[in-house]
This record gives structure tokens, C-alpha cells and sequence, in this order.
């Protein structure tokens, strides 16, 4: 129904303490001379812009002239610019950029970074405006970068706002969210309540394109209170046309009418033309749903006589579809029919200038990709007379080179044989020892194993009646059986080291909360022995192997850490059975492990190498803790099948 309006930033901002006093300039004009006379219309021009753009562009004119005659290129420049806007605020967007890129060209030479890139946003604003949002995204990409490189964040928020207005163009909705709250944020920061209010206005916008019209509504009424409170008119027909829209969305008739009312005002008092005949195409949408059927036709129909004025195609359909609608509804069918016909023929219109305008982007496109190509073949002739100058010498340097490489070649290969077959010889003997390793362990545990049967079946049976017959017996015996049943205590634990019975019998983990039962006994340390997901038995020579690294490891703990908490844990994981063991004792030097002459941590690798498994140790001088961890992959068949 009415194509809803965002604010887009010109530089710079208009605030309440920038707005000087025109008559007082005015008054200095009438004496000023030489480039303070050239300053005076500038500033004259800027204050003119938006509420009287043609007395502006007339200042405009006469500084820009007198900036010339000076040889004053910083005063040419401004006017340049000033100019440009003034075109731009009353939609003359060929003359603006005739004035606005002449402007860049000069700010460019003079070499003034800041004020290039508020010109490059200009030109971005003007590109928007006439649809080439190509060109309007470079101009706006390329200020951004200086700005930020000038670390100006305030210029950098406006650009990101301007950047939002264009993806807003091409329904890259989620973007533009984006791009606002980004300018937001810095505008917070800096406490600019003018470049908030403008922000606030162009996410009702947004939000109102999205169909979230309570969203659209809050920061529409927001932005409208933050304008007034600031006094700055010349936006608030914007705010208040796109709150209207959203109350019309909603059925809010009333509420709708009159915002659409209150910036009709403002658009006739500014002169917006395009803005005004958009507005007027809401407000008669509104009647005909009240049933104000002449002001509906009044209102259509004044929007058309402005949107034909100045060419405006999109106003000129839109008000055709409401004459036709409203024709309608007074039963006057033929009328309807015209209007229907004329919309049509609008609508083609749109669509061919739409079409004309991407065949000339088309057009500019494939001529530029010629140009290119035309240097690009220049160029590559002239790189074909280059080498073939050189061709002779490169010939005979290549085959210099060549024979280099050849030579090398051979070399290398040479190498890389003896090398594979060292690697070879290292691999076999490595499963040779890995072998033998194997074999000797395998060979003490079974010693273990018939050791500590033979103790607890020969000698631990002999001590067992031994002490049942001094139990029995007169009391100077008593002494001498609890000696004896010291000595099988001693005997059990001394075979549960050798071969826990339990380990065999029901499993790694009972074998590992047995043993923490007998660390724990002693009251010095507390052993919490700790298991997730593991549902079923290892094989045999797995759980022997994983418990005697942990029996290894914890006397190592128990002997150099003074540790007073051990937790042990083993946990399942798809692609890995992971054996953790942390204390709190004293950190050490990871390194004289390796350089330590003792077994225990021989042992430890060589029967992780059975398994397959990592380890890793994390400790560190002068700091209490230490992680052992043993990664062994599932892979490794570690499982009874």
C-alpha cells in the first residue's frame, strides 16, 4: 500500500547545538567580504538544505562561484558538496551526483581522508535513492574503512546505519537488524541521542517490512518522542507516516489517520513531494476503510496529481488501484475500469523503467568487463615479447637446473630406500621387544599367579590350623596366636599383591575397590575408585595389564606426593576407555621421569604399549596436583567378544 520510509544519514548530523541563528547569518553576509563572505553562504546553504532547498542551492551557487574566482579549493569542494544535498533533499538525483562526485574528485586531491569519506557516504545515499544499490554498497563499504581506520566510531555507526537502509531495499531483513544494532550499541556509548532517535526510526521501519507491527510501533513512537523532544521536525513525518502504517496494519483506523495526517503536514511544510503522495495514498486508504468515501477520492487523487508531477511511477500506480477501488465502491464500474487500466499501464511503466535501468546496469557492466579485457590483452602481449626475449636464456639456465635436480633426484631416492629399510629394521625390532615384553610380563604374572596360590593354599592352611590350635589352648598361648594371625594377614596381603584373586574372579573394578579398601585402611590417604559405562568384562590380559598400571602409579603416589586424596576413575567412551588417577599431592618435574632410573615408570609404558595406549602426566614444580591419564583405544580389542 504505501512504501515505508527509512532515514538515511547526510553528514554532518543536524543537532540542536549545530542550528545557528540564520538571520544573524544573514546579517553577517551583508558585510562579510573575500572567503569570509564564501563561508557565510555556505553556512547558509547547510542551514537551508532541508527546509528551503532552493534558497540553499542558490547560496550554494553564489559561494561556489566565488570559491573559484578565489583559487580556493577547500571552499570549492564544500559548496560542491552542498549543493549535491540540496539536489539530493528534493529527489534530483542526477544533478546531486553531477555535483557530489565532482566533490570527490577534489576532496581525493587535496587528501582530506575524513571528509573523502563523508563525501563517499553522500554518493552512497544517492545511489540508494536512485535504486543502484551496487553502487551504493561500495561507496558506503569503501567510507566505512576509512573510518574506522580513522577510528571515528560516530562516523562509523552512521555508515553501518546506511548500509542497513540498502540491504533493507533488497529484503535482506535479518542483515539489517544486524547492521542497526551494531550502530545502536556505539551510539549508547557515545550518548548521541539525535543518531539514536534516527536509528530507533529506521528499525520501525524494518520491523514494519518484517509485518511485526508491534515492534514496528515501539520504536516508531519511540523515535517520534526522541525527534520532539529534540525539536527536530524535518524527520518526524517519516516516524510519524510509518507509526501510521503500522496502526493501519492493525486495524487501528483512527490512530492510523491521524499519524498519516500529522505527516501529511510536515511533508507539505518541507515540500517533500514523493514523501507527501505517498502519505496522501495511506490516508486514502484509510477513508475508503472508514467509509469517508470523498475524502478517500480527494486524497487518491491529489496524490496522483503530485506523483505524476514529478514523475513518480510507484505513487502514480498505487493511487490508480485506490481511484479504482474507490470508483468501486461508488458503483461506478466503468470508472473503475479506467483507473484499472491505468494502473495497469503504470505498472508497465514501473516494470520497463525497472528493466531499462538493469540493461544499463547490464550494459555498464559488460563494457567495463571489455575495457578489462581489451588492458588485459595489451598487457599480455607485451608479457609474450618479454619472454620471448628471455626464452633462450631460460632454456638453457632449465636445463642447467635440470641436471641439478636429476642429480638431486637420484640422491634422494638413494636415501629414501635407506631410510624405509632403517624404518623397517626399527619397526621389526620394536614388535620384537613389544613381543618379548609381552612374553616376560605374562610370564611373572603367571609366576605371581602360582606363588601366591602356593602361599595361600600351603602356608596360609598350615598358619590357619596352626592358630586354631593355639586359640584352643591355655592362655599363655594367646600371644603367640595373634602373632600368627599377623603372619596371615601379612601372607593374604602379600598374595593379594602378587595376584588378587578377585581381579579373576569378578573384575577390574572390584579388584580396584578391593585394593582401595586396603590403601584406605591405613587412615593416612583415601583411594575413591570411580567407573562410567563400563558394562562388561575386559579380557583377562586387559584388566591384569590396567591394574597393574594402577597399583604401579598409586605406590608412586604413595611414596613421593604426600597426597591425602586420591580419586581413580575409568570412563567408557565410544572410541576410548579412558583410566584417570588425580591426587593433591606435590606437584613435580615431569621430565625426571623419563631421566629416573627406576622401573615403575618403564613398567608403566611397557604395559601400556600392550594396550596400545598414550599416557600423559600434567603436574608441575611447586604446584599440589597431579593427573595421570591413560588413553587406550576401543580398537585395540580390549573387550571379551
Amino acid at each position: 500500500m504505501i512504501k515505508i520510509t527509512c532515514l538515511v544519514f547526510l553528514l554532518p548530523f543536524i543537532t540542536v547545538g549545530q542550528i545557528q541563528n540564520i538571520d544573524s547569518l544573514q546579517s553577517a553576509l551583508v558585510h562579510a567580504e573575500g572567503k569570509d563572505k564564501i563561508k557565510v553562504l555556505l553556512d547558509l546553504c547547510w542551514e537551508y538544505r532541508f527546509t528551503n532547498a532552493d534558497t540553499a542551492r542558490n547560496y550554494g551557487l553564489t559561494a561556489l562561484r566565488l570559491a573559484r574566482q578565489a583559487g580556493s579549493r577547500d571552499y570549492e569542494v564544500e559548496a560542491l558538496h552542498n549543493i549535491g544535498v540540496t539536489h539530493e533533499a528534493q529527489g534530483n538525483y542526477s544533478e546531486a551526483l553531477t555535483y557530489e562526485l565532482q566533490a570527490l574528485d577534489l576532496r581525493r586531491k587535496i587528501g582530506d581522508d575524513l571528509k573523502t569519506a563523508n563525501t563517499l557516504n553522500n554518493l552512497g545515499i544517492i545511489y540508494d535513492e536512485q535504486g543502484n544499490y551496487q553502487k551504493a554498497l561500495e561507496y558506503y563499504f569503501e567510507a566505512r574503512k576509512i573510518y574506522e581506520h580513522l577510528g571515528d566510531p560516530s562516523k562509523t555507526a552512521m555508515v553501518l546505519v546506511n548500509i542497513g537502509i540498502v540491504l533493507r531495499a533488497q529484503k535482506e531483513f535479518k542483515q539489517v537488524l544486524d547492521y542497526y544494532y551494531q550502530a545502536i550499541s556505539i551510539y549508547k556509548r557515545l550518548e548521541n541521542s539525535f543518531a539514536l532517535a534516527a536509528c530507533h526510526a529506521n528499525l520501525g521501519s524494518v520491523y514494519l517490512n518484517m509485518s511485526m507491527y508491534d515492534s514496528s510501533l515501539h520504536y516508531s513512537l519511540l523515535a517520534t518522542r526522541e525527534f520532539e523532544r529534540q525539536n527536530i521536525q524535518q524527520f518526524l513525518p517519516t516516524t510519524l507516516a510509518n507509526a501510521g502504517i503500522a496502526y493501519d496494519s492493525i486495524g487501528e483506523n483512527q490512530l492510523a489517520k491521524e499519524y498519516l495526517l500529522r505527516a501529511k503536514e510536515l511533508h507539505e511544510k518541507y515540500n517533500n513531494k514523493k514523501e507527501l503522495s505517498t502519505v496522501l495514498i495511506g490516508l486514502s486508504h484509510i477513508y475508503a476503510k472508514m467509509n469517508q468515501i470523498a475524502l478517500a477520492e480527494a486524497s487518491a487523487e491529489q496524490a496522483l496529481i503530485i506523483a505524476e508531477k514529478i514523475g513518480a511511477l510507484e505513487q502514480q500506480m498505487h493511487a490508480h488501484l485506490n481511484l479504482g477501488r474507490i470508483k468501486v465502491l461508488r458503483k461506478d464500474f466503468e470508472g473503475a475500469y479506467r483507473e484499472q487500466l491505468k494502473y495497469s499501464v503504470a505498472k508497465d511503466s514501473l516494470f520497463q523503467q525497472e528493466k531499462s535501468k538493469q540493461m544499463a546496469e547490464f550494459q555498464t557492466k559488460y563494457e567495463t568487463e571489455k575495457k578489462e579485457q581489451e588492458i588485459s590483452m595489451q598487457k599480455l602481449v607485451i608479457t609474450e615479447q618479454k619472454l620471448t626475449l628471455q626464452r633462450n636464456k631460460a632454456f638453457i639456465i632449465g636445463l642447467v637446473i635440470l641436471l641439478l635436480l636429476l642429480a638431486l633426484l637420484s640422491i634422494l631416492i638413494r636415501s629414501q630406500i635407506k631410510l624405509k629399510q632403517q624404518k623397517q629394521i626399527e619397526e621389526q625390532q620394536r614388535k620384537h621387544q613389544e613381543e618379548l615384553t609381552h612374553a616376560v610380563i605374562e610370564l611373572q604374572e603367571r609366576e605371581r599367579s602360582r606363588f601366591a596360590q602356593d602361599l595361600h593354599d600351603g602356608f596360609g592352611q598350615m598358619i590357619t590350623a596352626l592358630k586354631f590350635q593355639l586359640e584352643n589352648s591355655d592362655e599363655e598361648t594367646e600371644n603367640a596366636a595373634q602373632l600368627i594371625g599377623q603372619m596371615q594377614d601379612e601372607i593374604r596381603n602379600v598374595s593379594f599383591a602378587l595376584s588378587p584373586q578377585v581381579l579373576v574372579r569378578d573384575g577390574l573394578m572390584h579388584a580396584l575397590q578391593e585394593l582401595a579398601s586396603r590403601f584406605n585402611k591405613s587412615g593416612n590417604i583415601h583411594l575413591i575408585v570411580l567407573s562410567t559405562g563400563l558394562e562388561k568384562r575386559l579380557t583377562a590380559n586387559s584388566e591384569i595389564t590396567i591394574y597393574r598400571i594402577c597399583q604401579e602409579w598409586l605406590n608412586n603416589v604413595l611414596k613421593y606426593s604426600n597426597s591425602k586424596k586420591i580419586i581413580l576413575q575409568l570412563v567408557n567412551h565410544p572410541d576410548e576407555l579412558l583410566l584417570t588417577i588425580e591426587d593433591d599431592g606435590a606437584g613435580f618435574d615431569s621430565s625426571l621421569l623419563e631421566a629416573g632410573n627406576g622401573n615403575g615408570w618403564k613398567n608403566i609404558q611397557s604395559r601400556a604399549r600392550i594396550l596400545q595406549g598414550e599416557v600423559d602426566i600434567d603436574t608441575q614444580m611447586n604446584v599440589a596436583g597431579t593427573t595421570f591419564t591413560l588413553h587406550i583405544p576401543t580398537d585395540s580389542n580390549i573387550y571379551v567378544a
